[in-house]
């Protein structure tokens, strides 16, 4: 109860704090692919997502992207779907870390863009990462609201991205992070979306045509 009263609070000091910058990205590509084509994807991709809220703005903003929000690509063979596996606050509770489905991932309530984001390496590696990120799921991993690096006790959503590579040998943010307040994060520092997209491990990102 009392960490959720201080969201507004957050919201608000990384907004003043940010207000003046615009979004960009150094990797994406201009072409937009459909969401209903999947026929290029592959296990451990990641998807990129941009909210409609005032948090997703603020994480934008001082990111300096266009994308709020990551998680891990993974087909689930028996229903023959592509999930987002990802660490998400506020949606469900408790707020474990789940695999969504990927029509809900970019449904309309909840995404207002979207880009596919592949890291350069091999096909194996890029899946054996998933397997970290199911595996985390199956342990009911909490939302890491202190934002830990340190802690993978609990994962917030560029940290899972970023743990689920790390355990392959790749960091995917390529050492970048943020400051941000402490008020914010009691390490002072964060991986955004942005330190994955223009990170020297990323491959390509490209936008993503959202259905509605």
């Amino acid at each position: 109860m009392i960490a959720a009263l201080f969201v507004p609070i957050r919201i608000v000091l990384i907004l003043v704090s940010s207000v003046l910058l615009s979004a960009c990205s150094g990797k994406r590509a201009s072409e937009a692919i459909d969401l209903s084509d999947s026929t290029q994807w592959r296990e451990g991709d990641i998807a990129l997502r941009c909210g409609w809220g005032m948090e997703s703005r603020a994480v934008t903003n001082q990111g300096h992207s266009a994308y709020s929000h990551a998680g891990l690509l993974h087909h689930d063979g028996e229903h023959n779907i592509w999930q987002v596996i990802h660490a998400v606050p506020g949606e469900d509770e408790p707020e474990y870390m789940e695999a969504e489905a990927l029509s809900v991932f970019y449904g309309h309530q909840r995404a207002r863009a979207g880009a596919w984001l592949r890291i350069d390496c091999s096909d194996s590696l890029a899946g054996q990462a998933t397997l970290y990120a199911q595996r985390k799921v199956a342990e009911h991993v909490l939302f890491d609201n202190d934002y830990l690096l340190e802690d993978t006790t609990m994962l917030y959503c560029t940290e899972l991205v970023w743990q689920s590579y790390r355990t392959v040998g790749i960091d995917v943010s390529g050492g970048k992070r943020h400051d941000v307040s402490r008020f914010f994060c009691r390490e002072g520092e964060c991986i955004f979306p942005s330190d994955i997209e223009q990170s020297p491990t990323t491959l390509f990102v490209r936008q993503l045509t959202i259905l509605k």
